[in-house]
């Protein structure tokens, strides 16, 4: 009689055999090739681009937060700030991370132009290709700061929806905080400086609205405790609303009138007189019938 094999695998201490082993085995490597930065996907290649646009130089502070972004959900944003670190030469660690670090490179090399691109063709790591960009755009933040503060202390609605101009104005305040973050407090003052940064904000706000709007900014000031910007913008976009539903229900009646008055002046002719347009006039001369048109003027 032939002596059974044991054919069962054991992992982490448990058996496999049975149902649904070695979908749990999967399962386990799937979810530690997710934890692994060091782990490439099938889709994964040097040619992708992990933003929509490209640094260009201007937008150095948009891009690099979606940089942070992009890298962080493939976790990889510890090539950029070293904390993974290189492993030693000769070892698997070092070749794995050669690998993914070459893809990272390209990344962001990728992302961005063309012009700054070729600047930087020789730098061997993802971290000192990140460390000459910050170098070249991100250091000196002093004329940046500059810039946002003197566009929020002028910016105004003007031609603009609501929307819009909320949407530029909160842009120049995530900038500034990116900028200039205020540093987390403990202390009793802490309430106290958060109130101030929202009073500002809120100020700046309705400072920068239309005349349209003076009624609501007007019942805005008045609130007690006044409301935090958010709360302010989705006051005025309900008001913003209104003005259009209204301007669309005038604009609806105008066009009814004026369509009701043109199929008006297209009536054909009645005989009691009361309709204006073109009408026939027969007369009769000798024995010859001749037909003459008379124009009513309108």
């Amino acid at each position: 009689m032939e002596e059974e094999v044991d054919t069962s695998v054991t992992r982490n201490g448990q058996n496999t055999t049975g149902p649904g082993a070695i979908a749990e085995i999967t399962k386990e490597l799937a979810y530690n090739s997710n934890e692994d930065p060091f782990f490439l996907h099938g889709s994964d290649h040097p040619g992708m681009m992990l933003v929509t646009t490209p640094l260009t130089g201007n937008n150095y502070l948009t891009w690099s937060r979606s940089m942070k972004i992009a890298l962080g959900a493939k976790l990889k944003l510890g090539f950029v700030d070293e904390r993974i670190a290189q492993p030693d030469e000769g070892t698997t660690e070092f070749e794995l991370w050669t690998r993914v670090n070459y893809m990272v490179t390209s990344w962001i090399l990728n992302s961005i132009s063309k012009e700054i691109a070729d600047a930087f063709p020789y730098t061997t790591t993802a971290k000192e290709l990140c460390n000459e960009i910050v170098k070249r755009f991100g250091e000196n933040n002093g004329p940046l700061l500059y810039q946002i503060q003197r566009d929020i202390s002028s910016i105004s609605q003007g031609n603009e929806s609501v929307a819009k101009y909320y949407t530029k104005l909160k842009r120049l305040w995530d900038e500034l905080t990116y900028l200039m973050p205020i540093p987390p407090c403990t202390c009793d003052s802490a309430k106290a400086v958060a109130n101030l940064h929202s009073f500002n904000r809120l100020m700046q706000f309705l400072m920068g609205l239309n005349d349209y709007y003076d009624n609501i900014r007007s019942q805005i000031l008045v609130m007690e405790p006044l409301p935090s910007v958010n709360r302010a913008y989705s006051l005025v976009f309900r008001v913003d609303k209104q003005r259009e539903v209204h301007t669309a229900f005038n604009e609806n009646i105008d066009f009814t009138g004026l369509f009701a008055k043109t199929q008006n002046t297209n009536q054909p002719y009645r005989r009691d007189g009361t309709n204006k347009g073109n009408t026939k006039k027969k007369t009769w001369v000798g024995r010859i019938r001749t037909t003459s048109i008379v124009i009513i003027a309108m």
